[in-house]
């Protein structure tokens, strides 16, 4: 029987070698490989092989984070509670993508570079770490103990003066990203922005997300990849989400808005192709019936971020923000 209580330290932790499985050689229990957690070798014979991945309860992934109960799927990645060998009582949330063809490999690795990248931005759920495993990657991040747009929306109306105050909050967190460090979301939408137990924004999913004039190798559209999430695409992301601006993410705010405040998207459609067709001819959407009021400023701000062309929109985060403010005022007033 495997010493389960037997431990091996691996770059200045102990890790216990029973989870790693027999040599195939000599029945040794297999250990990581110091410095390459997805190698996994024999301290007898010297055998090595690639760790075979499975995610599951009650293993361990990178040699450091054991994985507990699944929580879902992300839009680049299968989401899972997790926490640290080291703190048994800590709980983080590991997105793992796995057998990742070479262009999604590509996109996970900017996702955790973008959010590494970001500090000292309390609206952007933080990163922890990052790591690659036999053929898998995976991400580590903070748990947000909360939910998301969407959830929150199919449970509760929401009123003028809550969806401009969260609305707000995620204008500022944009405008860090983009003032910042040049980043575009790409992919704002109810589901990828949540509220946490004190009510604070956190924007997630940063899979497709890219920084401007960053290098990209190939053309990728939003019908051929899925990139973005028709009904709050812009129209020129549906075209090319290469060439696409911050105002990109001002349009699908909008629609995110119009979403609070109606329980369903401006552009509805049975496919891509239409859905893309109703946000041309349809932006900005006129004579949009809302479930909740909607003051004529607000309806006349959501018709300056969603205008078909990027140049004729709300030309900066900065003026939006103000925007934003001043009619939250006056319904205070």
């Amino acid at each position: 029987m495997p010493d389960t209580d037997k431990t091996i330290k691996i770059d200045g932790k102990h890790h216990p070698v029973a989870e790693y499985g027999e040599c195939i050689m000599c029945g040794s229990l297999l250990a990581p490989v110091a410095g390459n957690s997805g190698l996994l070798r024999c301290p007898v014979c010297s055998c090595t092989r690639k760790a075979s991945l499975e995610i599951a309860p009650g293993n361990v992934i990178g040699g450091r984070y054991r994985i507990l109960n699944r929580l879902g799927s992300g839009g680049s990645g299968e989401l899972f509670f997790c926490y640290p060998l080291e703190e048994p009582a800590q709980r983080y949330v590991l997105k793992i993508l796995k057998s990742p063809t070479p262009s999604h490999r590509k996109r996970f690795k900017r996702e955790a570079e973008i959010l590494a990248a970001v500090k000292g931005e309390q609206r952007i759920a933080r990163i922890l770490d990052f790591g690659e495993e036999g053929e898998a990657v995976y991400i580590v991040m903070e748990y947000i103990s909360g939910k998301n747009l969407k959830q929150l929306r199919e449970e509760y109306y929401m009123d003028e003066e809550t969806v401009l105050q969260i609305s707000l909050e995620v204008v500022r967190a944009l405008w860090y990203l983009w003032e910042n460090y040049s980043v575009i979301h790409r992919d704002i939408k109810p589901d990828n922005i949540m509220l946490d137990e004190q009510s604070q924004v956190k924007l997630v999913d940063f899979g497709i997300s890219k920084r401007q004039f960053a290098s990209q190798d190939t053309t990728i559209t939003v019908a051929m990849s899925g990139l973005g999430t028709p009904g709050y695409l812009s129209p020129e992301q549906f075209v090319d989400s290469r060439n696409v601006d911050f105002r990109t993410d001002i349009f699908s705010l909008g629609a995110t808005v119009c979403y609070l405040l109606s329980g369903k998207t401006p552009f509805a459609g049975k496919d891509t192709a239409e859905i893309y067709d109703n946000t041309v001819k349809n932006s900005p959407p006129r004579n949009f019936e809302f479930d909740t009021e909607c003051s004529p400023g607000l309806r006349q701000l959501l018709c300056r971020m969603m205008q078909r062309l990027p140049e004729e929109r709300i030309g900066s985060y900065r003026e939006l923000a103000e925007e934003m403010e001043k009619l939250l005022h006056d319904l205070k007033d």
